[in-house]
C-alpha cells in the first residue's frame, strides 16, 4: 500500500492505496476513543476490521484491476473527521464505502439520525435580585424558555426526532439576576429534509425566547452530521456474506435506539454501508464501561478475523462484479436522488 498521512489537513487521518484505476472500494478505519471510558464505542475493533480487510483483499487479489483503499477517519466522536474528508473530496469516485461497528446485536442495515450541534448564549443585564429586580434582564429565564418550548414541541415530534441539551452556565449567585446564561443542544432527525426544518424551529425558539425576555441571543452552530442512508443493494450483499458465515442477523424496529455518525455524510455522496457485528451480550449499551470491557475481551479478539472477512468478501464482490457496481449506482440514485459523487 502507498500511504498518505495527514489527509484533509488532519494529522491522524490517512489513506492507504493499493492498485490503480477503476473500480474503487474503500474500507474505513475509525480509532478514536472516549474521554475516561476508553474504547467504549469499540473503535479499536472498527480499525482492526478495516485494516485487516484491506490486507486480506490485497493478498487475495494481488493482480486485481482496480483500487483498494483503507481510509483512516479520526474524530467521529464529535469532531466530524469524515465530514472534513468528504468536503475535501476524499470519497468522490469511490464505487463503495464500508465499515463495520461492534454492538450487542448484529444488523446488516441500520440508519442514523442527522444531527446538528448548537451552543446558545443569552446576554441580559445584571441587577440585585431582591432590591432592584426591575433593572435586570434575566438571561437564565431566556434559556429556560428554550427548554420549556422544546418540551412543548416534543409532543408533535415524529418518531426518531430528538432535541436534547444541558445548561452549561446558569449564573454566578442566587442574589444576582444572571446577565449571562449558556446551553449546549443537539438536534436530531431521521430525515434530512425534516432535519433542516427542525433546525430552523430550534433557532426560532431561541430568537423568540430572547424577544420575550429582552435578552440578546448568540447561536453558534457547530459541525453536524447528515442522515446515514445505507445502500440497500450493498446491504443485501453483506447480508448474504453473514449467512455464508452462519451469523444470525436481526432487523431494527422503529423503536430501536439510534444515534448519529459522520459516515452519514459519506452515505449521501457514494454507496455506503455501516453494518453491526455482535460482540457482547444483548443489553450492553455503547459508551459504557461494560462495552469498553467487551471491546477488549477475548470474545472480541476472536471476532477480529470474522469482521475482516465479512468486509473483505463484500469489497471483493464489488471489485469483481460489474453488474453489482451498476446496481449500487442505480440504488444510490433511487435512495438519494442523484448520481454518486465523482
Amino acid at each position: 500500500f502507498e500511504v498518505e498521512r495527514g489527509t484533509a489537513g488532519m494529522e491522524t487521518a490517512f489513506v492507504a492505496t493499493y492498485g490503480s484505476g477503476e473500480p474503487v472500494v474503500a474500507i474505513l478505519a475509525e480509532y478514536d476513543a472516549l474521554p475516561k471510558l476508553g474504547h467504549a464505542c469499540g473503535h479499536n475493533l472498527i480499525a482492526t476490521w478495516g485494516v485487516g480487510a484491506g490486507i486480506a483483499l490485497r493478498r487475495a487479489l494481488p493482480d486485481i484491476s482496480g483500487t483498494i483503499k483503507v481510509i483512516g477517519t479520526p474524530a467521529e466522536e464529535g469532531g466530524g473527521g469524515k465530514v472534513i474528508m468528504a468536503e475535501a473530496g476524499i470519497f468522490n469516485g469511490i464505487d463503495a464505502v464500508m465499515m463495520m461497528h461492534p454492538r450487542d446485536t448484529t444488523y446488516a442495515d441500520r440508519g442514523s439520525l442527522a444531527i446538528a450541534h448548537y451552543e446558545v448564549a443569552f446576554h441580559g443585564k445584571a441587577s440585585h435580585a431582591s432590591s432592584a429586580p426591575e433593572n435586570g434582564i434575566n438571561a437564565l429565564d431566556a434559556l429556560l424558555q428554550v427548554y420549556f418550548s422544546i418540551n412543548q414541541l416534543r409532543q408533535a415530534f415524529p418518531p426518531q426526532t430528538r432535541i436534547h441539551g444541558i445548561i452549561t452556565h446558569g449564573g454566578d449567585a442566587a442574589n444576582i439576576i444572571p446577565d449571562y446564561a449558556a446551553g449546549s443542544f443537539l438536534v436530531r432527525a431521521n430525515d434530512q429534509t425534516y432535519h433542516e426544518k427542525l433546525k430552523q424551529q430550534f433557532r426560532d425558539i431561541c430568537e423568540a425566547a430572547a424577544l420575550a425576555t429582552g435578552a440578546r441571543v448568540e447561536i453558534d452552530e457547530g459541525i453536524g452530521y447528515k442522515q446515514r442512508v445505507c445502500n440497500s443493494a450493498l446491504v443485501e450483499t453483506f447480508r448474504d456474506n453473514l449467512e455464508r458465515l452462519g451469523i444470525a442477523c436481526e432487523t431494527p424496529t422503529a423503536t430501536t435506539g439510534v444515534g448519529s455518525s459522520d459516515i452519514g455524510d459519506v452515505s449521501q455522496l457514494v454507496p455506503t454501508i455501516h453494518p453491526y457485528l455482535q460482540i457482547c451480550d444483548k443489553g450492553t449499551s455503547g459508551h459504557t464501561t461494560g462495552f469498553a470491557e467487551a471491546a477488549g475481551s477475548a470474545r472480541a479478539d476472536e471476532l477480529t478475523a470474522t469482521g475482516a472477512t465479512l468486509l473483505a468478501w463484500t469489497a471483493a464482490e464489488v471489485l469483481l462484479r460489474p453488474e453489482l457496481r451498476e446496481q449500487l449506482r442505480l440504488t444510490f440514485r433511487e435512495q438519494i436522488g442523484r448520481d454518486p459523487a465523482r
